[in-house]
Order: structure tokens, then sequence, then C-alpha cells
């Protein structure tokens, strides 16, 4: 019974601490009001996405802004 909780205790403090040691620079917690987002790669691919994702959006506004909707008005029977 003695090896498993020294077994528990070292995977616990093994998967606490290999995080912080191997990939410190590319794991990155933000904390807002819609709560807490986890990124994972290096900052410059972070920044990559991010600007893609602000293109992306940019992209789905104008197409919106820019479409002539017309309204079907025929009855189904």
């Amino acid at each position: 019974m003695k090896k498993y909780v020294l077994l528990s205790v070292f995977a616990v403090v093994s998967l606490g601490i290999a995080p912080a040691c191997f990939g410190a620079d590319e794991l990155k917690i933000t904390k807002d009001r819609d709560g807490t987002t986890w990124s994972v790669g290096s900052g410059e691919t972070r920044e990559k996405r991010q600007a893609e994702e602000e293109r992306d959006r940019d992209r789905a506004w104008n197409m919106l802004q820019n479409q002539s909707i017309i309204l079907d008005r025929r009855t189904t029977k």
C-alpha cells in the first residue's frame, strides 16, 4: 500500500513539474471576464493565428455588409 501512495505522489508531482520545465514558453494563460483561455505554442505562432483570425473576421463582416439580402415572402403549402 505504501508503494502505491508513493507512486501516486510521484505521479502528481511529476505531472505538475514536467510542463513547467519543458514547455514554459509554449503555454500562455489568459484570464478575462469570459473565462480562462489556454494557448499552446510559441508567441510567434499565437500572433500569426490571432492576426489570421482578425483578418477572417474582417472579411466576414465585409461579406455581410456588401451582400444584398432578398426576402422570400412565398408561403409554403
